[in-house]
């Protein structure tokens, strides 16, 4: 007897999907924090290039004032340039909407038009990341975005999300049943 697969669902992607996982994906390395202070006290050393008669006494509360308003300015740039690369990231990941058709198995995926290996093992798994929006699946090959509007069912991709990292499904409560 052949194995039947548990669902097969089709639905298409878009830069957004891309643009969450970028978002999720992003994490600073310890020389960009780095990078990231050395600017932010460079923003905060400007305050003394500008004139006293502006600024007030050096180290006075108008001058706190404006170095703090000078690192908030910085900071803001930082967050727009990080904005700005996931954009660009999401864009190359997935420069136009992609249909997928997604096949689930016992233990596996199988998911074609990504572009992405068509068969993917649970064992080959790395890291699944669900959020309220995406489940995203992250292998040695690149990482599948499953949407949650392409499970329209209830607990689907949680049950998927648990049966990947190899949790038993939970046991329906019956609510007449009185408890033991």
């Amino acid at each position: 007897m052949a194995e039947e697969p548990l669902r097969t669902t089709t639905f298409t992607l878009t830069r957004t999907d891309a643009l969450a996982y970028e978002q999720v994906a992003g994490h600073m390395s310890p020389l960009g924090v780095l990078a990231l202070l050395l600017w932010l006290g460079l923003c905060g050393a400007a305050a003394w290039l500008i004139p006293a008669d502006w600024a007030g006494p050096a180290l006075g509360w108008s001058f706190s004032i404006l170095a703090s308003i000078l690192i908030a300015i910085g900071y803001v740039l930082v967050l727009i340039g990080i904005a700005v690369r996931q954009w660009w990231r999401a864009g190359v990941r997935l420069p136009r909407p992609v249909e997928i058709t997604l096949t689930e198995w016992q233990n596996r995926l199988h998911a074609a038009g990504t572009g992405f290996p068509a068969e993917i093992k649970f064992t080959d798994i790395r890291e699944s990341i669900l959020l309220r929006d995406n489940l995203f699946l992250v292998t040695d090959n690149g990482v599948l975005i499953l949407p949650r509007r392409a499970f329209p069912e209830d607990g689907v991709i949680e049950a998927l999300a648990d049966r990947i990292a190899g949790r038993p499904a939970p046991q329906p409560v019956d609510a007449g049943a009185a408890p033991a």
